[in-house]
């Protein structure tokens, strides 16, 4: 690994995540599943972050935390309380880092549609408009990369599987012989 490089925990997750969601599961094994399923949404992104050459990345790391944390929310009984709680926010400040970008990357897509159909007596200030953005959001991308960082320094993705996965069914036995 070369100085600068991030190195990407690897989290295994149940089996089962492996199927689609059951009906028949217990409602404790349907919410955790479906949090699980976002979360391992938002760590596939992680790496799209980092190479910065898709904004979808961004974009969809956001979306799975959102996703997460409503599900931690709207399902909160059936975990300790105290646990959904700080999970939430912590994804809730884990997402927040990843605002200024996002908008950056917005408003970017929209000048390149706008200057792509502008008439020659506006195109120099939306070209502009552009390289200012574009500048902008270069000086965000190594607050996203500090973010990844303390994503993985603070081992959340391990305590959060470890506990979802667990609590209150043993997902890790629902798995099956073929997934």
């Amino acid at each position: 690994m070369t100085k600068g490089e991030i190195n990407l925990s690897t989290t295994e997750f149940p089996r089962i995540l492996n199927r689609p969601l059951d009906p028949v599961w217990s409602l404790g094994a349907g919410a955790q599943y479906t949090v699980l399923k976002f979360f391992s949404q938002l760590l596939k992104q992680r790496a799209v972050v980092l190479k910065n050459e898709d904004v979808e990345g961004v974009h969809q790391i956001r979306v799975a935390a959102r996703r997460t944390r409503t599900a931690l929310q709207t399902l909160t009984d059936i975990w300790d309380e105290g646990m959904a709680r700080r999970s939430a926010r912590y994804l809730a400040k884990f997402a927040d880092a990843f605002g200024p970008a996002r908008d950056l990357d917005v408003m970017i897509i929209y000048l390149e549609e706008k200057l792509a159909g502008q008439a020659d007596d506006r195109t120099a200030a939306f070209k502009w408009l552009l390289e200012r953005n574009r500048a902008e959001r270069q000086k965000q991308q190594p607050l996203l990369v500090k973010a990844i960082q303390r994503f993985e320094r603070d081992g959340f993705a391990r305590d959060f599987v470890g506990y979802f996965s667990t609590t209150p069914v043993d997902l890790w036995l629902l798995g099956g012989p073929d997934g």
